[in-house]
């Protein structure tokens, strides 16, 4: 009679594995859900804090315009510094 011991073993071991990776799989889909969700709140936080009366809120309009102004002058200045 055969010996089956080894193959019960090999199954056992393989089982193991298989639940080892499918845990790992599932940590790594609740771990990007995560990040998903505090890159949501962060923005949403972002949103609400810069529409206010605050510091932050007159911090983030002159962002706003300095890039804006920088938008308008900057071609000028390159095409003076190339072309002149």
């Amino acid at each position: 009679m055969e010996n089956l011991q080894p193959h019960l073993d090999e199954q056992t071991r393989q089982d193991q594995i298989y639940n080892d990776a499918m845990l790992s799989l599932q940590a790594a889909k609740r771990d990007d859900e995560r990040n998903g969700y505090a890159v949501m709140s962060a923005a949403m936080g972002y949103g609400e804090g810069s529409m206010g009366n605050g510091i932050f809120a007159k911090i983030t309009h002159g962002a706003q315009l300095f890039c804006i102004a920088f938008a308008c002058a900057a071609p000028p200045f390159l095409v003076w510094y190339v072309l002149l």
